[in-house]
């Protein structure tokens, strides 16, 4: 559960847990600026675990929610123990974040 004005995760600390939005509504910021709007469907803090590196934005609940949290094992193995899914999830981190995928 996320009260109305609770940060799920803060910009720049350690990610450890996938989000997936189960209702409610959630404001995405990074940097201070907004980014977008989350709702039901959504899903948050991936890059994070794919990329090991520390939370890239700041989600905040905008009203009360509900979310499901998936820990990185099952999230890692979920998406990249499928080449086409380990692909296409390395295609949406290059694009939000502009990061590259790490050599093997």
């Amino acid at each position: 559960e996320a009260p109305a004005g609770t940060a799920v995760v803060t910009e720049g600390e350690p990610g450890d847990t996938f989000f997936a939005v189960v209702d409610g509504r959630y404001d995405v910021t990074a940097d201070g600026e907004p980014l977008r709007a989350l709702g039901r469907g959504d899903g948050f803090g991936e890059i994070a675990l794919l990329a090991e590196v520390p939370r890239t934005a700041t989600v905040t609940a905008t009203e009360p929610g509900t979310l499901l949290a998936i820990d990185r094992e099952p999230f890692l193995l979920a998406v990249t123990g499928h080449e086409p899914a380990h692909d296409a999830a390395w295609s949406v981190i290059r694009l939000l974040s502009g990061h590259t995928r790490p050599d093997a």
